[in-house]
């Protein structure tokens, strides 16, 4: 009898369980319209083309200079490659607030090898809140988000005095970025921390860029947009290196445009500081273009000089004091709504006994060898 009341208690379990797992055929329907009912809803939103979308950028660029100095990467042998870029961009939506982003960059400058620009989940919280995580831009310039996407500048290249004064374009790390209206205000408010690993060319070889941190804000009223940020890293070198050994650094600068659809004018200014030898900068460039029909013509001027020349030793003098103006004038034709034709003759002087930060302007002794350089470039840009 104790064995039996000691047992009674198992059994009941056991039989409670049996009933619980031997549903009437009432019961199993009711589950599975339940659980269809779900799955339908979570499927409303839902087969794999909704979920995915692709696209691409192509850009085809030539350009030539009239001298040894050089300009943006050319010099006077016809170069069809320096510039030339293809790019694709996916995105796959894992829910409707949460999805996953990558960019693939190949560039002719660097034997079309494939590069990760982007790769990022961002979860977007529905009250103006975006979170992602990943590998994501520098949002450095009013257009860092289109750097590699020529079609979206009016420009056949960005003004390099600006747009090449931080070799960096994308670091690991985490952004949150919130977008409201103030009155008639459109504001976007953006901060980023990360890190990024890059090989900076021969002189300086890698670099790490240690603890990015810094934050831009954008005011929009009507057609005028207003942009400053500010961001601040730590540079060491690697493979060997001792030029940075744990340098601080940070960028600064603001930049303003005007589009009413017709007129446009952009300008943007910049300083940047980095501690040790390596050359602290002030830039900028102006903008003015007016849209004729499918001609969007176009005049830039932009100037770069390093502001630190008489805290830097000798030795270094050569390769890192620049000075140098720079004179654009081109035109952009928009062949459809998704090609565009660009024409752009530069002209830089001003150098002032510097390379004008054009390396190949230096001879073996350091000394300037041009006083002034022109560069001719031919962009055709699609999206797609």
């Amino acid at each position: 009898m104790k064995k039996a009341f000691i047992m009674l208690p198992l059994a009941a379990v056991c039989a409670s369980q049996f009933v619980m797992a031997a549903p009437t055929d009432s019961q199993r329907l009711a589950q599975l319209e339940q659980e269809l009912a779900m799955l339908q809803e979570e499927s409303s939103y839902d087969s794999l083309s909704d979920r995915m979308s692709i696209n691409g950028f192509f850009t085809g660029k030539v350009g030539v200079a009239n001298n040894d100095a050089g300009y943006n990467g050319y010099d006077k042998d016809a170069d069809f490659s320096e510039g030339s870029k293809l790019g694709l961009q996916g995105s796959f939506a894992l829910t409707e607030q949460t999805k996953i982003v990558a960019q693939l960059v190949a560039r002719g400058s660097d034997d079309w090898s494939t590069e990760m620009e982007w790769a990022f989940l961002s979860h977007d919280f529905d009250n103006g809140f975006v979170t992602r995580i990943g590998r994501l831009r520098v949002p450095l310039y009013m257009y860092s988000d289109y750097l590699e996407v020529g079609f979206a500048q009016p420009w056949a290249s960005p003004p390099s005095e600006l747009y090449s004064i931080v070799p960096l374009s994308s670091f690991d790390g985490v952004d949150a970025i919130y977008d409201f209206d103030m009155g008639d205000v459109a504001v976007t408010l953006q901060a980023s921390y990360g890190h990024a690993d890059r090989d900076t060319g021969a002189a300086l070889g890698e670099v790490d860029y240690k603890d990015i941190l810094g934050a831009s804000a954008s005011f929009a009223y009507e057609e005028w947009v207003f942009r400053t940020t500010y961001y601040q890293t730590t540079l060491d070198s690697k493979d060997g290196s001792t030029f940075f050994d744990e340098e601080d650094s940070y960028f600064a600068g603001v930049g303003l445009s005007y589009d009413n659809g017709s007129l446009l004018a952009i300008s943007e200014f910049a300083v940047s500081d980095v501690e040790g030898q390596y050359s602290d900068t002030e830039s900028g460039y102006i903008t003015l273009g007016y849209r004729i029909s499918d001609f969007t013509p176009y005049v830039t001027y932009a100037f770069l000089k390093t502001t630190d020349d008489s805290e830097r030793a000798l030795p270094y003098e050569p390769a890192f004091n620049w000075k140098r103006n720079a004179y654009s004038i081109g035109t952009r034709y928009d062949i459809s709504s998704n090609l565009a034709l660009k024409a752009d003759v530069t002209y830089a002087d001003g150098f002032d006994g510097t390379s004008g930060g054009l390396s190949s302007n230096l001879d073996s002794l350091g000394s300037q060898i041009n006083e002034d350089t022109i560069v001719y470039t031919v962009s055709f840009d699609a999206v797609f």
